[in-house]
This record gives C-alpha cells, structure tokens and sequence, in this order.
C-alpha cells in the first residue's frame, strides 16, 4: 500500500544559497513538499488502486487521516472505480474534468469534481488527481439529493 503521509513530508534540504536563482531553487523543490502543504485535496494513487499519498486537505475533505488513507485503496473510497480488476490510472483518466462521488468516512458519498492527473506519459501506472468538494453547491442544487449528509 501507500508509503507517504502528509505529515511525514518535511524539506530535508539546506536553506537556499544567495545566489541560487528562483527558478533553480524550483527546480530541486520536492515534489512531496510541494502537494503536501497545497490547500487544494490531492490524491496519488497506483494502478492497482493503492494510496501512494494524500495531502491533509483530501483527508479532511473525506474525514480520514492521511494515516487511514494510505492503508485503504481507491476503490473504497472513489465511485467510479469499481469494477474488479479495472486499471485504477485509466478509470480516473476517463472521469478526469467531471463530477464524482467520493465515500466520506461517514459513510455518506460526497460529489467532487476530479481533475486530470498531473502526470500526462502515455503508460503512467500513477495518477496525482486534485478535488473540488461540490457538496456544499450540492445542497443548493439538488436539496432532495439521498446521499448528501443531512438528507
């Protein structure tokens, strides 16, 4: 299963020098670091469907801890993969830019619009997918909706 928390990313690297430029310093920045301190709900997971990592928005967003989550795999947690079997990169790549349903720790599912993974190699076995949390513009648009909380 996954190997990286949210909170076990820490920048490990010295303080840029003065002359190193923005763009070099950019360059070396972990990646890791990076998605971890984003406010935006990122999710990687393998082709198996395998939580490689999860930042501490998506976690908040689906009420788990970035520790749950690299333990559980996509397909517990993400509607539209359920077909056994089902090449969990492809399965997101085809719902990449639509709304789907996210299982809230809850129990309830969550409307969420996914994007498209940020790696783009024809053969890629990772996907590193963003969310957008719709449920609040759900209960406005759809306040009969069964499977939103409170309904």
């Amino acid at each position: 299963m996954g190997s990286h928390t949210a909170t076990s990313v820490i920048d490990k690297r010295q303080t840029r020098p003065r002359d190193e430029s923005a763009t070099d310093f950019l360059r070396d920045f972990p990646a890791l670091v990076a998605l971890s301190r984003l406010a935006v709900p990122i999710l990687a997971v393998d082709d198996s469907g395998a939580i490689e990592f999860a930042n501490e928005a998506f976690a908040a967003m689906v009420g788990h801890s970035c520790d749950e989550l690299v333990t559980m795999t996509a397909q517990s947690l993400v509607a539209c993969i359920q077909v056994p079997g089902a090449k969990v990169v492809s399965v997101l790549r085809e719902h990449a830019n639509t709304v789907i349903r996210l299982q809230h720790a809850d129990g309830w599912t969550m409307p969420a619009l996914i994007s498209d993974s940020v790696l783009i190699r024809e053969n890629e076995k990772l996907a590193v997918v963003a969310f957008t949390d719709l449920t609040e513009i759900a209960w406005h648009t759809s306040p009969y909706d069964e499977m939103l909380p409170g309904r």
